[in-house]
């Protein structure tokens, strides 16, 4: 048996295409390995979505090439949005890579490697590449939203959703056949889920539907957009069993003038009312959201709004990105640059503060009582971490026990400590 390893860069999307080609390639007798030492054939599935991402991407192709050129690979792979949007100038600039593949190229990586052309089904092939009790489940590939900014219609195309019964199938076959607790629901802007479609099927259909499978306990929703929010999916989440109160809702910016330069609609108080309106009608809820800073022309007011934005809102989780240039977006011919230096001064800024928020609520915690999943339990020093329903694996805070908890179990856990971004807590 050939042995392969896989490099996964990037998005949880990125990482559901990994997780097909290293199922196919497993059904067509390889031996998936934990680490490139071990492996024969390594495949890199790259990021392309910004700088510091693309930079991450060529630096492990660099790496595993190296391993190549000293006898201890015999293939390297490359896949996914750097090598589909630049795979051209990386033939040149890295030739001995073996091959080069795109986006959507997964049944393609599969038949090279395994010179095996039978018909492949991916829904039943896929092979985790997470914790064995969560996965996240793409609802659809690429986005038709075209903000300046962002190069993910370039490097992926126009939205494309899936067919719901395929949906439907295969978070049916993770619950039942691989016993997955928590789903993670995905795309690029899960709210104009089945936009493109003939039937009149929606994100609200897909969620009701779920919510249905009676062994799954989480349902998570990641990745909407503000102004495709449907009034129905608010209820469905106030009234649901199993889809949890946690909505990731990034909203970029919140003054009306850069956010038209980005592409985008909405104000501040655009956001507000849709804010108040969600955690109004949904107990309990969690928001996360993430914010760029550092935008061509962004200006000090502007910055100043935004940052009052979230001194007022108090997003229980938030992200900060600073502003990236990509090529042949629309916002790459805007001149008006802000610094690097006022762009990390800026995000600094606002991590200050969201720590301060972040500290706050979690003090709020103690005392309390919470469901808590387990993801990890080090045998070393002998302690457990898990999540909250409030947090989303990899992203968001962890709970800290000092005891033996099996991974995969929901544990009643009470809080007795707290830090900036995690709870201690006991059983």
């Amino acid at each position: 048996m050939k042995k392969i390893n896989i490099i996964n860069l990037g998005c949880a999307k990125n990482l559901v295409d990994s997780e097909i080609v290293k199922g196919g390639l497993v059904d067509n007798e390889f031996q998936y390995v934990n680490n490139v030492e071990q492996a024969e054939i390594v495949i890199i599935n790259t990021c392309g979505f910004i700088l510091s991402a693309r930079q991450e991407s060529i630096d492990a192709i660099m790496e595993i090439v190296k391993m190549k050129q000293e006898n201890k690979l015999k293939k390297v792979i490359v896949m996914g949005c750097l090598s589909d949007r630049f795979e051209q100038e990386l033939k040149i600039a890295i030739p001995e890579v073996d091959k080069y593949f795109g986006t959507n190229q997964m049944s393609e990586v599969i038949k090279y490697l395994s010179s095996n052309n039978k018909k492949y089904e991916p829904i039943y092939n896929r092979s985790l590449m997470t914790k064995p009790h969560y996965a996240f489940i793409k609802i659809s590939e690429g986005c038709s939203n075209n903000c300046s900014f962002c190069s993910i219609p370039i490097m992926r195309g126009k939205q494309v959703s899936r067919l719901i019964n395929d949906i439907l199938k295969e978070a049916k076959y993770l619950v039942e056949k691989k016993h997955i607790k928590e789903l993670i629901v995905i795309a690029q802007d899960t709210t104009t889920y089945g936009y493109d479609l003939k039937e009149n099927i929606r994100l609200f259909d897909v969620l009701k539907e779920l919510d249905k499978i009676s062994k799954v306990k989480w349902i998570r929703l990641h990745y909407t957009h503000p102004d495709h929010f449907d009034e129905r999916i608010i209820d469905l989440i106030s009234k649901a069993k199993r889809i949890i109160p946690y909505i990731d809702i990034p909203f970029q910016h919140v003054n009306e003038k850069i956010l038209r330069k980005m592409n985008r609609k909405g104000n501040a108080n655009k956001f507000k009312k849709l804010i108040n309106k969600l955690r109004n009608r949904i107990p309990k809820l969690i928001l996360r959201t993430t914010f760029i800073v550092g935008f061509p022309g962004e200006t000090d007011e502007q910055f100043s709004e935004l940052y009052n934005f979230i001194k007022e809102i108090k997003f229980e989780r938030l992200g900060v990105f600073k502003y990236s240039e990509e090529q042949d977006t629309a916002a790459e011919k805007f001149e008006d640059d802000v610094s690097e230096k006022i762009k990390e001064e800026r995000l600094n800024k606002i991590m200050k503060l969201q720590q301060k928020i972040s500290l706050e609520f979690n003090k709020k915690l103690v005392g309390t009582t919470q469901n808590v999943l387990i993801d990890e339990y080090d045998k070393n020093s002998r302690v457990a971490y898990g999540r909250t329903y409030m947090d989303s694996p990899e992203i968001d805070n962890s709970v800290i026990i000092e005891k033996k908890l099996t991974e995969g179990e929901i544990y009643k856990i009470k809080i007795n400590d707290y830090m900036e971004y995690d709870l201690f807590g006991e059983k």
